[in-house]
């Protein structure tokens, strides 16, 4: 690529963001030596602070949502998080319901205290890039609308919703998180809980009735946290804690919805904070298991890389059975996902949490960490981060089977958010119940949804319902940028079969995400870009103008690929990138095969 002036654009100021310009910071004496030398960096915020991101910003969260990652496990900026925490004022510790005198590094606090640390990082290495004579300019309250790609130039146009124009030549996306907008205000129907301001009653009003949310994930959690926090009072006596509902709250509670009836595994101890893509293999033994066609198979990839790793952590947790049916190479990688499944699975699933809090609390406090979960996450992170070598296939049984398993484990509930649900359930007001539930309609300002579960149907009425589900799939077709979708600069993610009969097997659900081509196809969620996170045109070639970082566009090809530590390490690939410029590359194979060397250095 030839770069005319060193103009780097990056929408979106959140914490992928922020980690970008640290690792710019970490390597510029590198990045000068090359063509891809940085002289500016203009960086485009909707909202008005920097580094915050839309999970840890004042406008879109809470006081009582807590974090789900401590600062020990925070990936490194100029200082630690904890350390930074020391450093406020116990007046604005406390309006984060932090004591000044139990900070620890192994714990979780709320989002805000988070968003604050991040924006004042922020700062900081601005003015360490600016005193290293790279010019940042910061547009706040500014959205771009729409990208135009001119290769000929190696330029590129940003367009503001004004309509103000921009230039670049080098654009990284990072936009974040994007829900959709639409809410039904009259029927307190909610398509997701953020900005979460709108969920609160007014000062003074109670919610007499119940609450619906569908999910009982992380996300429902803060909405429970915040609406419980305007009803009663949570009281804390011999490390048990209770509720007392407001004397005018008599009616208030909350019913979730989950498929399964499942609640996350509670947060565990673990030996090594942060993820590490090679850590229990290495990029020869993954690119050794590639088949003749080229693709990684999952069952060969649990065989080979998952089953020695988990059988060494289980025989650390001494679980002899599970280690015993490891060691049979008939047990495959569903039978694990039963296995560990049907541990978690209770007729009663708060009796079940209950049951869990006193073996994860011990392992919280006395330094035992639970081997096999912290394991599995690690090689399900080096997975992600090889997925565009999956099959359709395995794609398709990765996200039918593996991924709600994993996201149970893995998504680790602090234990402050475990006690405040459980003392929520015994005092009547938070309720769980298990099947398929969607809203089939609204009227007299209440929502209808009906839930199937054992080959019957019900049916229930919420006067406040909120969709907790997490951010739908990304399409092509929502892809924000239209310029760039019009142009056929930008393509639907997608895998190719390895069967090419496969396709006629295909669930009905399946069929619309069907491909043509030799071979056919599997598209999948969000938008293709190789192991760069360069955008990936309608031929497949890779554009070395435009890199794409955002979470929700890429996560067809990432399934695995979340929270700050994914913010770090994919930061640190896209910056390493540029240090030695890549070719080209419509070969994914070969793309990945040059991508996992600088996995090797992060």
């Amino acid at each position: 690529m030839t770069n005319h002036s060193g103009r780097v654009a990056i929408i979106g100021s959140g914490p992928s963001a922020l980690y970008v310009l640290w690792h710019i910071l970490q390597r510029l004496d590198q990045l000068q030596q090359h063509t891809s030398k940085i002289t500016q960096i203009i960086v485009f915020e909707k909202d008005v602070q920097f580094g915050t991101g839309m999970p840890y910003n004042p406008r879109t969260t809470d006081r009582y949502n807590i974090c789900n990652i401590s600062s020990e496990e925070l990936p490194k900026l100029t200082g630690t998080f904890a350390n930074w925490l020391q450093t406020c004022q116990p007046l604005q510790l406390h309006a984060w319901n932090i004591e000044p005198d139990d900070i620890r590094a192994d714990e979780t606090y709320c989002r805000i205290a988070l968003g604050q640390y991040f924006h004042e990082q922020w700062n900081l290495i601005v003015s360490r890039l600016r005193n290293a004579n790279v010019t940042v300019i910061e547009h706040p309250l500014t959205q771009i609308t729409d990208v135009i790609d001119d290769p000929a130039r190696f330029e590129i146009k940003l367009i503001d919703s004004r309509g103000y124009t921009y230039d670049c030549d080098r654009l990284v996306i990072a936009t974040g998180h994007a829900f959709g907008n639409n809410d039904i205000p009259e029927c307190k129907y909610f398509q997701s809980p953020w900005p979460i301001q709108k969920l609160l009653p007014e000062v003074g009003t109670f919610y007499n009735f119940k609450v619906g949310t569908l999910g009982a994930s992380l996300s429902a959690f803060d909405v429970i946290t915040s609406l419980a926090h305007r009803h009663g009072r949570f009281l804390t006596s011999n490390q048990r804690t209770t509720f007392k509902r407001h004397p005018e709250a008599t009616g208030f509670g909350i019913v979730m919805h989950d498929l399964f009836g499942w609640l996350p595994h509670l947060q565990y101890e673990q030996r090594q904070p942060f993820r590490d893509i090679y850590r229990h293999t290495s990029r020869q033994d993954v690119f050794s298991l590639l088949d003749e066609k080229g693709f990684l198979q999952l069952q060969d990839y649990f065989n080979s890389i998952c089953r020695p790793a988990l059988i060494k952590a289980f025989q650390r947790d001494a679980r002899p059975e599970v280690v015993e049916k490891l060691k049979h190479p008939e047990f495959t990688i569903d039978d694990f996902v039963t296995q560990m499944t049907s541990e978690h699975t209770y007729s009663d699933p708060f009796a079940g949490m209950r049951q869990e809090l006193k073996p994860a609390t011990r392992s919280v406090q006395q330094d035992r960490p639970i081997h096999w979960k912290e394991v599995l996450d690690d090689l399900m992170y080096t997975l992600n981060f090889h997925a565009e070598l999956l099959s359709a296939e395995d794609h398709l049984h990765f996200h039918a089977v593996v991924m709600p398993f994993l996201m149970n484990v893995i998504a680790a509930l602090p234990l402050r958010s475990a006690k405040i649900l459980l003392a929520l359930h015994e005092a009547g007001c938070l309720e769980l119940v298990v099947g398929s539930a969607r809203v089939v309609g609204h009227e007299d300002e209440q929502t209808l949804v009906e839930v199937e579960h054992d080959c019957t149907t019900h049916s229930d009425r919420f006067k406040m319902f909120v969709d907790c589900s997490g951010q739908s799939p990304l399409t092509l077709e929502n892809y924000p940028f239209t310029s760039l979708r019009q142009s056929g600069r930008v393509r639907s993610a997608r895998v190719p079969f390895h069967d090419s009969s496969a396709p006629h097997d295909l669930k009905d659900s399946d069929r619309d995400r069907l491909l043509p081509g030799d071979p056919p196809c599997l598209e999948l969620a969000g938008i293709d870009v190789d192991a760069f996170y360069r955008l990936r045109d309608l031929q497949g070639t890779p554009n070395p103008r435009i890199h794409d970082i955002a979470f929700p566009h890429t996560t067809g090809l990432r399934p695995y690929s979340y929270g700050l530590q994914a913010c770090n390490d994919t930061a640190a690939i896209l910056v390493s990138s540029w240090c030695h410029p890549q070719s080209p590359s419509a070969d994914t194979a070969q793309s990945l095969s040059q991508a996992s060397t600088i996995y090797d250095q992060i």
